[in-house]
Parts: structure tokens; sequence; C-alpha cells
């Protein structure tokens, strides 16, 4: 009976925190670069995928033998993120009649490389002239001077006086107002209805160094109020490390309520970047998106924006990827405003990218190392690289991570546990519990049958 006991006890005590560590959902081979004491290697997306947690913790590097080696990971710094400062700039409408390869008409070049206006070719500000509002000139090229910006110009704001306007423009940058190259193309828009407006103003320039901008317009020319450029700091350290990685086509599920789109990333990817694709051209919405690691936990605020997709003949322009804080949650949610419509009939599909981490390694014994991922019983063992390094003066040899190696029957175990982290343990309870109960009642027909043994031989 004690001996049951122990059994019974030791059964509830058992949990998965105890569970075979040399389980793995998924391992890989490690190809190496030449003969190295260190060897460090991206993370592709297949190691993310196969993760189980959210900081790599279940990762572990093996050499031939199966012996565990040391190693880093080193995650990419977070970028940190300002707002963009705006800045006033000057421009010039460009009569029809004016020869694109030459000086432009009424605008004259200070000896600083300033456009100064002349004549009745300007209807915005101009650096020694106020125009304000003078008589506008029939024109479809506007000129820009944005050597007076300081920092990294990412953007043009043209706001409109127009109530309604949609029309594309190409853009194009010089440094001497002869020789032009071509910058991109966009599409803005404004519509307004019942005291409500709607407006794509911005023009992405993507870190042009140009001295001079060009706005061709294809459609209508707009009737211009300010335009102002978005520039970023540039004291910014250049950003180091592997390039970001990008996965395409998640698609996204309605939720309970109108306007609720849920997806799963599929892995703990870090996500710095989230680019949403509307189903329907000229679709304009406000939308919040939020994150959580699991579907228990409360869903917290990532990002609030507005997307769009504008088309005009055979131009369209989307929202341009979506800049966050590295974010490694699987279960994301996208809220929009339904008060104009939201984004209509159709699938929400969505494109993540992230930064991957480096594993640094030190090749202990004997090839092929393998890389393990995907024990949710493991605690983390990732060293600081500085104390893997040791102060080595070697620098660390590439290494690729190489092919899937076979599951074994012992992982796919682990793997399905894992899908389910209670179901170890609520299965060691059952056991445990028919087991208690078959010792209860193993005791009452014990006591029983003394009961009934001592009633027969006992005395009056």
């Amino acid at each position: 009976m004690k001996r049951l006991l122990a059994v019974i006890s030791g059964c509830l005590l058992l949990s998965p925190a105890i569970a075979d560590t040399g389980q793995f959902a998924q391992r890989f081979s490690l190809d190496l670069d030449g003969n190295a004491a260190y060897y460090a290697v991206a993370l592709p997306a297949s190691v993310y995928a196969a993760s189980r947690g959210t900081d790599l913790s279940d990762i572990r590097v093996f050499n031939a033998a199966g012996e565990p080696v040391p190693y880093s990971i080193e995650v990419p710094a977070a970028v940190a993120h300002t707002a963009p400062k705006l800045q006033p700039v000057h421009w010039f409408p460009l009569p029809t009649t004016v020869d694109a390869q030459q000086s432009p008409l009424g605008v004259t070049i200070a000896p600083d490389g300033s456009l100064r206006a002349v004549g009745r070719t300007a209807t915005g500000t101009s650096t020694g002239t106020s125009t304000g509002t003078s008589t506008r000139v029939q024109h479809d090229t506007d000129l820009i001077d944005i050597g007076s910006v300081t920092g990294r110009v990412d953007a043009l704001l043209v706001h409109l006086r127009n109530e309604n306007y949609q029309g594309r423009v190409t853009i194009e940058a010089s440094d001497d107002l002869r020789a032009w190259q071509a910058a991109g193309d966009a599409l803005l828009l404004k519509a307004s209805h019942a005291g409500n407006t709607l407006a794509q103003e911005r023009i992405a320039l993507d870190d042009l160094h140009a001295r001079y901008v060009r706005l061709r317009w294809l459609d209508r020319t707009p009737d211009i109020a300010a335009i102002e450029v978005e520039a970023q700091a540039d004291d910014t350290a250049p950003t180091t490390g592997p390039a970001r990685q990008w996965r395409e086509g998640l698609q996204a599920r309605a939720g309970r309520v109108p306007g609720e789109y849920l997806f799963d990333t599929g892995g703990a990817y870090p996500l710095d970047r989230l680019r949403l694709s509307l189903p329907q051209p000229n679709t304009v919405a406000h939308a919040t998106i939020y994150s959580r690691t699991e579907a228990q936990a409360p869903w917290r605020e990532v990002i609030d924006t507005t997307l769009f997709r504008l088309r005009s003949g055979a131009a369209e322009q989307s929202s341009p990827p979506l800049e966050i804080v590295p974010d490694g949650d699987r279960e994301w949610r996208v809220a929009v405003d339904m008060r104009n419509g939201g984004l209509g009939s159709g699938e929400l599909t969505i494109t993540t990218g992230w930064r991957p981490a480096v594993l640094t390694f030190v090749a202990r014994g004997a090839a092929p190392f393998t890389l393990a991922v995907g024990n949710g019983a493991l605690e983390s063992a990732v060293l600081r690289r500085d104390e893997l390094l040791v102060g080595a003066s070697s620098v660390a040899a590439s290494a690729r991570i190489g092919a899937a190696l076979p599951v074994t029957a012992q992982d796919r175990d682990a793997l399905s546990a894992t899908k389910d982290p209670e179901a170890a343990r609520r299965y060691v309870l059952w056991a445990a519990l028919l087991l208690a109960v078959g010792a209860l009642a193993a005791m009452a027909w014990h006591l029983a049958r003394n009961s009934k043994n001592g009633g027969g031989t006992g005395t009056d």
C-alpha cells in the first residue's frame, strides 16, 4: 500500500517542466565555411516558424556527438523613431510653354542656388518675393526648391485648396535644373462630403538627395495651398546587420464585428514592418492595429493609421509599409472605422517584414553541427556575445542554415505536446486520479475483508 501511494504522489508531482529536453519541433543542418572557432548565421524564417516562444529561448546547437555547444543570439537594436519635422518650402508654377530642358521661365537662380520668382508665374511663397495669392497661370508643372531643408527628406505634403480632387503626378529630381531623373509617381486625392474630408496628399520621396523637385501633373493641375517637406534628423546611425526579410500573402479572416480582421503570423517573427493590401481600389479608411501573444491575452494597441489604395487610369498607389517597434506577437487584429464603408468586400492581405537575429556559436567538437528549435520545456541558455567571445580576436566565420532534417518520432510527440502545453499535465492528472480511485477501492475492499473476518471469529 505504501508503494502504491508513493507512485500516486510521483504522478501528481510530474509536470512538463521535466520533459525530455532532447525533443524539438524541427532540426536543421548547419553549413560552415572554412575551419574557424566561431560561426555566425542569420536566422531564416523557417527557424522563427518552428520556435514556440517569443524570445528564441527554445534553440540549441549540437555537434556530431549530440553535445550542446555555447551560443549567443544578437537581436537587431530597434531604431529610435522620432516624429518627422515638417518644413515649408517654396514652389513655382511653370507655364506649359516652358521647355523642360531650359531654365524655367519666370524663375531666376540666386548665387546660393535658391530660386526667386519673377513676373506672374509664382503662386506659392518664394525667397525674396512675397507673391501670396498672385494670379494663377495655366500650367502643368510645379518646381520646388528643397535646398533649405535640413535632415533626410522622406516625403512632400501637397496641401490642396480643392474640395474634391484626384490626379496623377510624376516626380523628377535635379541638382542643376538641367539634368532630371525620375523619382517615382503618386496619386493625390481629396474628397469632401457632409463636413468630412478624406485626403491623400503625401508624395513619398524615399530619402531623395537632390536640390530641386519637379512635379508633372498628368491629369488636371490642382490648386495648391502650401507644400511642406517631411524630413527626419540626419544624425541617425546607419542600420547594420542582415537585410530585412519579407513574408507575403498572409490572409486576414473576418472577426466577430464588421470592420474587424484577424490574422496569425505563424511564428515568433520580430515584425517591424506591416503592409496591408486593401481588397478594392479607391479605398481610404482609418484603422487601428493591435497584437497579443495568445488568445487569452488582452489586445495591445500597436499603431493607429490611415490605409489607402487609389487608382487613376493605369496608375495605382497604396499605403506604404507601416513602421512599428519590433513585435514578436503571433495574433493580430485590424479594427477598421466603418463610418465611411470600411474596406468593402474582398480579402485583406498582409505582408510582414523583420530584421533577423544573428546566432553565433562555438564550433566545439566534430562536425556536422545542427540547430534544433521548438522545445517549449527548455530554459534559455543564451550567452551574451561578449561572454561567448571572451575577448577572442578571431572574427566569426559565416554559416548558413541548411536542409531541414527528418523529425523523429520523439520530436513529433514533442511537437504535439507544445501545440497544447497543458495536455501532458492533464493526462498525468487523469492517470493519477484513476490510480487514486483504484487505491481507494483496494483499501475499501481490504477493510471490508478484515471486518468480515473479525466478525466471524470474535466472541459475544
